[in-house]
C-alpha cells in the first residue's frame, strides 16, 4: 500500500507543507520523498505532526550521522537519545550564549568544513508571545544579487567566530567571556561564496561572520551586513509561528535561520537533532 504523503510549495522561493502521518515517515520510499522536497524547497513545515521523540530521532537517523552534543549535553533521557532540548530555563553560561545568540540571523556549523545537511526542529511547547522561527534562502539571495556584486565577492575570505554574535550579547564583556568564546568557536576561515555541487549557490554570512580577510576590518564588517539585509529582505524568507506537534526541517548550507526573541519563562521546548553534512565547503583554516 503506497503510503499518502502531500508536499505543497508554500511560495515561490522558499518552503513547503509536508502532510504525512507521523507513524509512515519511516515507510517505504517516503523518507527519500522528504529529502527530494528539503533540496527543491529548503525548508520544510510538517504541520501538528506530533512525532514522538522515538520517530523524530529514527527520521533523522535514516538520514546519516546526527551531530554530537558536546556542547548541550544535559544528562536528561532526551539528550541521552541525541535530542538537544532547547529551553533557556535551567542553562549553563554556555548553553545560555548559544540560545541567546539564535536570536540573530545565522547559518549553523561555519567552523566545520562540513557543515550540518539538515536541521530538525520539533515543538514540545511554543512560546506563549515571541519564539517564532525565520528562515532565509541563501540560494534565491545569491541569485537575484547583480552579476557586478557576484563578481565582486567571488574570491573573497570571511572569518567566523563566536565573537560578534557575544558583543551583541553583552554590553561589557569579560576576559572570561572571550576565552569562553574563543574555546567553543574559535577564529575560522571560509570562502564568502560557496558554490554547491548541484550547480547552485550560497553565502556564508550571518552572525558568526565577523570580518573579511585582507579587507579594512571595517570595510569587511559593512559589507557583511549589506549582503545579511539583501539576503534577509521578505522575498527570500519563510516566517513560522510554532504550534505544539509541529515539526519543521532546513536545508542548513543554503539557510540562514533566527528564532523571534522570547522570555525565559514563555513556556518554549524545543527538541532538535542536526543531522551530520553531506557536502565539504573546503578544508578549514584557522584565522591567522
Amino acid at each position: 500500500m503506497t503510503t499518502h504523503i502531500e508536499i505543497e510549495p508554500i511560495n515561490e522561493r522558499i518552503g513547503a507543507y509536508v502532510r504525512v502521518a507521523a507513524g509512515d515517515v519511516l515507510n517505504e520510499g517516503v523518507p527519500e520523498q522528504i529529502m527530494d522536497a528539503l533540496n527543491k524547497y529548503n525548508v520544510l513545515v510538517f504541520p501538528q505532526v506530533n512525532m514522538t521523540d522515538v520517530q523524530f530521532v529514527g527520521l533523522s537517523d535514516y538520514y546519516g550521522e546526527k551531530h554530537d552534543l558536546a556542547l548541550t549535553q544535559d544528562g536528561s533521557e532526551v539528550s541521552k537519545l541525541g535530542i538537544y532540548r532547547i529551553e533557556k530555563n535551567d542553562k549553563d553560561k554556555n548553553q545560555l550564549d548559544y540560545i541567546r545568540g539564535n536570536d540573530l540571523w545565522h547559518m549553523d556549523g561555519t567552523i566545520y568544513n562540513v557543515p550540518g545537511k539538515s536541521t530538525m526542529l520539533k515543538c514540545e511547547s511554543p512560546a506563549n508571545t515571541g519564539g517564532e522561527t525565520d528562515f532565509a534562502s541563501l540560494f534565491a539571495a545569491y541569485e537575484a544579487l547583480p552579476e557586478a556584486r557576484k563578481r565582486e565577492i567571488d574570491k573573497l575570505r570571511v572569518i567566523h567566530c563566536f565573537e560578534p554574535v557575544g558583543l551583541k550579547l553583552y554590553d561589557a564583556p569579560t576576559p572570561e567571556d572571550f576565552a569562553r568564546w574563543n574555546a567553543a568557536f574559535p577564529e575560522t576561515e571560509q570562502p564568502l561564496v560557496w558554490h554547491q555541487k548541484d550547480g547552485r549557490t550560497s553565502l556564508l554570512i550571518g552572525g558568526t561572520a565577523y570580518y573579511i580577510k585582507g579587507l579594512p576590518k571595517e570595510e569587511g564588517i559593512k559589507l557583511l551586513a549589506e549582503l545579511e539585509e539583501w539576503a534577509t529582505q521578505p522575498e527570500f524568507t519563510y516566517r513560522h509561528s510554532w504550534t505544539k506537534g509541529d515539526m519543521v526541517m532546513f536545508n542548513n548550507p543554503g539557510l540562514l535561520h533566527r528564532s523571534l526573541p522570547y522570555a525565559a519563562d514563555s513556556g518554549r521546548i524545543m527538541h532538535r537533532t542536526t543531522i551530520k553534512g553531506m557536502e565539504e565547503i573546503e578544508a578549514p583554516k584557522v584565522a591567522a
